[in-house]
Formats: C-alpha cells, structure tokens, sequence
C-alpha cells in the first residue's frame, strides 16, 4: 500500500513538472493597414478655381468656340457643369476633381477658336482693303488708308508673335478702317460729280451735313475706325440724295422745255405738216417719261434731251414748210392781183368787146 502511495505521488509530481515546463502559446501579432488621411479641401480654394474656369469658360465663348468647336465646347460644359453642381452641394473632392478637367479644356478652346478668330479677320481686312482700292482710297482717300494700313501692320506683328487675340482685334479694327476708306472713297466721288453738275445748291442741306460728316471720318479713322465707317457710310448716303435730288430737278425742268417745244410744234400743225419726224420725236418723248414716272431721272434728262433736239427739228421744219405754203399763198394773191389789174388795163385801153352797144348806134 506504501509503495501505491508514493508511486501515486510520484506521477502527480511528474506530471506537474511537465505542465510547469511548457510555456503557454503566445497570441498571434495583428496586422492592421496604415490610416491614410487625404487633406481637408478649403472651399475657399475650390471657389477661386471656379473663378478661373469661369474665365477660360467666358474666354473660350467669346472666341467663338461653340460655334466652332461645337463637340469639345459642350464636353467642357459637361464637366464644369458637374463641378458646379458638386460645389453648389459642398461636395468639395468631386467639384475640385470636375473644375479641375474642365479648366484646360477650356483653355484650349480658346486659344484654339482665337487662332481661327484671327485667321477669318485676317481674311476680312484682306477683303476689305481690296474694295477700298477699288473705290480708288489711294486718291481720294489717302490718309484714311494710310490708318487703315497701319491697323493692319499692328495685326500681322500680333499674329506672327502667336498673340492671335491681340491679333484679332486688330485685323477686326483694320477692316473697319478699310471700310471707312472704301465709303469716303465713294462719297468723295460722287461729290465731285455733285460739283460738277452745280447739283448743290439744289440739297443745301444734305450737301451740308455730307461735308461735316465726309471730315468727322477723317477725325475718327486712327482712333475709332468704326465710327469712322459710319460717319463715311452716312456722307456717301447724303450726296448720294443730293445727286438724286439734282437729277430730279433737272428731269422736271428738261420735261418742261420739251413739252413747251412740243406745244409749240403742235400749234403750227408740225404732226400734219411733218407726220413722220412729229411721230419719232413722240415717241423719244414718251420713252423719256417712261423713265421720269419709274424714277430714273439720270436717264430721263438725257432721254428728254433727246426728244427735245427732235421737236426743235420738227418745229423748224414745220415753220419752214409753213413759211414756205404762207409765200406760195401770198405770190399767188399777187399773181392774182396782177392779172386782174392787166385785164383791167385792157379794158380801159382797148374796151369791152362784150360790153351791149348803147341805143342808136
């Protein structure tokens, strides 16, 4: 029993040993991903990018770019409207994402459309110049195109620098400046031809104010050309009335002198009398009231200049055949005349022989 004991003892002793021995598992080390926290977003710099979007926005429309660039134009109107939304809800991260791809689309646009700007005005100015060389500026209107010219220097300097901008503007201004020329050009030509025909005094007031403002475009065309083209394109358009006022004047007074000469003719019987020059000279005459009743004045004086040479002719031939009949008619009452006053002679001289013989002879 002693032996049971101690063996029991024993095998509790070892089996304590042995759970002393073992050293208890440790747990397993747990690995968690690193935190990563983005920078706050100020509103204030998502606002201030809207600003420039806004401005490359404005920029690129002005240049034309919807127009010209209708596809990529409403790509950046996609993202910025989507930026705009985002920031208008404080979705701060989305609105500085959507700003941020619009901004160079934007910007492309508009350099893009300014180049294409510059190029159509460049085209513009070119044809612009053309027509005021053809109006003849270089003689009379030198110093308009001289200004003209100078607009246009200024455009081809800015365009070969790349500022297509700057050179827009420019070739819009020089067009203007040609244009200016081409209408004083024009004007300055019909006022010599007003001055010619003594057509002023006929529209003083016109003639008046065409003056002032022939010499208001000649004061603007380096400083303001716009205005300048139009103060040009309103004297063209009052010695243009002048001009027609004259013609007008002069159609009425020329149809008085014909129909006068007409009258004339009619009285001494010039359409019996020489029926086929009368009909020719009606007919130039109705030709040229044709036009007088159509407003063609400028033509009808010459068309009743024409009638009238006719009716002058008509006239004298009619007086001349006229003239001619009245001598015929007077050489025969004196032929007449004579003859009786002979066979009165006669009578006298040599008797009656049909005379009755008196009673008692």
């Amino acid at each position: 029993m002693k032996v049971s004991r101690i063996l029991a003892v024993l095998a509790v002793l070892l089996i304590a040993a042995s759970c002393a021995s073992k050293p208890e598992p440790k747990p397993e080390p747990v690995i968690t991903e690193p935190v990563v926290t983005e920078p706050a977003i100020a509103k204030a710099d998502v606002q201030a990018l809207h600003e420039k979007v806004l401005a490359a926005r404005k920029d690129a429309f002005d240049q034309g770019a919807k127009d010209l660039y209708p596809e990529e134009y409403a790509a950046a109107e996609t993202r910025y409207t989507a930026g705009k939304g985002a920031l208008d809800q404080d979705k701060l991260a989305m609105a500085q994402t959507e700003l941020t791809a619009a901004l160079p689309l934007y910007q492309e646009l508009g350099d893009k459309s300014a180049r294409s700007g510059a190029d159509k005005s460049k085209t513009d100015a070119q044809a612009a110049r053309q027509r005021a060389l053809d109006s003849k500026a270089d003689a009379y209107s030198s110093q308009e195109l001289k200004a003209a010219d100078d607009f246009l220097a200024k455009a081809e300097a800015a365009y070969a620098a790349g500022d297509y901008r700057a050179a827009r503007e420019a070739y819009a201004k020089a067009a203007q400046a040609f244009d200016a020329a081409d209408k004083h050009a024009q004007a300055s030509a019909v006022k010599a031809r007003v001055d010619a025909l003594a057509f002023g005094p006929m529209d003083q007031g016109n003639y008046q104010l065409a003056g002032e403002k022939l010499a208001l475009a000649q004061e603007k065309i380096s400083t303001q050309p716009s205005n300048a083209a139009d103060a040009a394109a309103e004297a063209l358009l009052r010695y243009n009335l002048v001009l027609a006022k004259g013609w007008e004047l002069s159609a009425g007074q020329r149809k008085a002198e014909v129909e006068k000469v007409k009258t004339d003719s009619e009285a001494i019987k010039a359409q019996v009398a020489v029926k086929d020059a009368y009909t020719e000279a009606v007919t130039a005459y109705q030709n040229a009231e044709y036009a007088y009743t159509a407003g063609k004045f400028e033509e009808s004086v010459a068309l009743y200049a024409k009638a009238k040479q006719l009716f002058d002719a008509v006239y004298r031939q009619a007086a001349d055949k006229r003239a001619a009949a009245e001598a015929a008619i007077r050489a025969a009452q004196q032929s007449a005349e004579q003859s009786a006053n002979v066979a009165q002679m006669g009578d006298m001289t040599l008797g009656n022989e049909t005379q009755p013989q008196e009673a008692g002879e």
